[in-house]
């Protein structure tokens, strides 16, 4: 398991991970705005193969989904310039995460879908198959395709 001298348990720290398509478990760390934990909106990441990902979720005690966001969970993003210093860096080099961007442009990966599908960026937008029925899905932005695929 995942250790550091700034998880406290409150303001960051490791939960499990819901998403077998992650390498080991999730850091949280919450954003100190409102002055308490629980009222502080949450920033995860994950590592997916050797990229270092993310998504923002609300304060804990509103839930997982964001009110504006009529979908299911955030998809998990590629974080494009991974930190080489701190916390996070040092949880994206523990579960296996590079720090470089190595751009492929055949086969550019920017997101991963709820069942941990690879989402693609090219010429026709975001793409993505979604396993549950093989089903190739497009759409012009990472929102619209979400909704898509959940549809």
């Amino acid at each position: 398991m995942f250790e550091h001298k700034h998880l406290d348990g409150q303001w960051n720290r490791v939960v499990p991970s819901g998403d077998g398509f992650l390498a080991g478990d999730v850091l949280e760390c919450r954003d100190n705005t409102s002055g308490e934990p629980d009222g502080s909106a949450r920033k995860q990441y994950g590592v997916v193969g050797e990229l270092l990902v993310e998504r923002s979720l609300p304060p804990e005690r509103v839930g997982d989904t964001w009110a504006y966001d009529s979908v299911a969970l955030p998809w998990w993003v590629r974080v494009m310039n991974p930190p080489h210093m701190g916390v996070v860096a040092e949880f994206n080099t523990f579960n296996g995460g590079l720090h470089r961007k190595v751009l492929d442009k055949a086969h550019n990966v920017v997101a991963f879908a709820g069942a941990g599908e690879e989402v693609l960026f090219g010429a026709e937008g975001y793409s993505v198959v979604r396993q549950s029925d093989s089903e190739q899905l497009s759409a012009p932005t990472l929102e619209a395709l979400r909704k898509v695929y959940y549809a």
